[in-house]
């Protein structure tokens, strides 16, 4: 369980930072990006002021005095190198190309800027980029001005910040899963310490329950030796009875719990045989409820790697259970077969199917669907709790299906690699 739980926190702390960090690097691109584009606008403002003149700049209204002031150049090198260096293109109100300054030719000839312009032309927008070029156009009375300006040193600024953005953010992401996966056994290990004094106290009064009610058993059955049947001491013997069940129980469900699978002894068995010495004990079982049980479909030497007994115990939890909720005249399937890398087992049964909702609740610890039915049965609600328990550290999975009248338990479990 504090696997689990410390899993969950890895993955929430890990979710938490990274979105943090990749938001910060996404707004310091959009940022660099934004300002370098607002810089770019500036310059070439300042350049279409330039080449137009104060007095016609989009924005005057009519009427307007127009500002003869001479245009302001940029103090900043970079926007003043921008300027110092852009192409202008002139175009008549019928898009007749007038005239180009280009002061850019070792990179673009008149024809690649010819190219764009009749593309800028085409789609009708004021400003934007187009290759590395940023570029402004401008209708001045009869005459188009569009103007450009070399971006490549901001697109490339861009792409550098962007692929270190990228790494920081690999080695960040790497650096926070260890941050998480200390911050997580930190922040479990009081949860962890509680979990094993309820464990602890559980196998200790577990312990220390089996010897009087041991004593109390076996007082009884002296007693009503001495004074023959006795209705009273019927009852004290069938409580004692199911206290010693659940003693069991605890104590199966806790050594289960509490001891590593790495640490159990393991050895290759044959399952097939393993379900059959369960099955056909219990076939009596259900025979006489008038139940049908169905293993014809237990396929035959197929080998696990595991604890037989375990595994053993694991159907007898599922045939018991299946009985128990099976009515007279219904039918018990058992079915056994392998896949290329795992073992299954279902266990299914005819009767009323169990709710939705309570299907993931049956594999904790006394839970019961049907508390007057366990009640009589002689069930506590750990039986599943043991099963699944068993699976899971068998490295498998056990999950319960309901459809059409048939409730099906089913037990995958990985094989070994060879």
């Amino acid at each position: 369980m504090t696997k689990q739980l410390r899993k969950r926190i890895m993955i929430i702390l890990m979710l938490l930072l990274s979105a943090t960090f990749i938001a910060i690097i996404i707004a310091i691109n959009l940022g660099m990006h934004g300002g370098s584009r607002n810089m770019a606008n500036e310059s070439l403002n300042i350049l279409m002021q330039k080449e137009t003149g104060p007095g016609n700049m989009p924005g005057m209204m009519p009427g307007d005095k127009p500002d003869n002031a001479p245009p302001s150049f940029p103090t900043d090198k970079g926007m003043a190198l921008a300027v110092a260096h852009h192409i202008t293109v002139r175009y008549t109100k019928d898009k007749e190309l007038k005239s180009i300054d280009n002061t850019l030719s070792d990179s673009y000839t008149d024809e690649d800027i010819t190219a764009y312009c009749e593309k800028i032309l085409t789609a009708d927008k004021k400003e934007g980029t187009i290759d590395q070029l940023r570029y402004m156009m401008r209708e001045n009375g009869d005459e188009i001005t569009i103007v450009f300006i070399d971006h490549s040193s901001a697109v490339r600024t861009g792409k550098n910040l962007l692929i270190i953005s990228i790494i920081a953010c690999i080695l960040a992401i790497f650096i926070f899963a260890l941050i998480s996966y200390f911050l997580s056994g930190w922040l479990v290990r009081p949860v962890e310490e509680a979990f094993n004094k309820q464990k602890q106290f559980i196998s200790d009064a577990s312990h220390e329950l089996k010897t009087p009610i041991t004593v109390i058993l076996s007082n009884s059955e002296l007693l009503e030796d001495s004074i023959g049947e006795n209705k009273q001491l019927s009852y004290i013997k069938d409580e004692c009875d199911r206290m010693h069940q659940l003693v069991t129980s605890l104590l199966t469900l806790t050594h289960l719990e509490q001891t590593p699978y790495e640490e159990i002894t393991k050895n290759d068995f044959d399952m097939s045989n393993a379900v059959l010495e369960r099955v056909l004990p219990m076939e009596s079982v259900a025979f006489e409820k008038g139940i049908i049980m169905d293993y014809e479909d237990i396929t035959p030497d197929i080998t696990l790697n595991g604890v037989k007994e375990q595994i053993g115990q694991v159907v007898a939890i599922l045939i018991d259970n299946a009985i128990t909720h099976t009515d007279k005249g219904g039918k018990i399937n058992v079915k056994l077969w392998k896949t290329p890398h795992h073992v299954h087992l279902t266990v299914a049964n005819t009767g009323k199917e169990i709710p939705e909702e309570e299907r993931e609740k049956l594999f904790e610890r006394f839970y019961r669907a049907d508390e007057s039915r366990h009640r009589a049965s002689g069930h506590f609600g750990l039986g599943l709790s043991i099963a699944k328990t068993i699976v899971t550290n068998h490295k498998g999975k056990i999950g319960v299906d309901c459809a059409d009248g048939i409730t099906t338990f089913t037990v995958s479990i990985k094989t070994a690699e060879k």
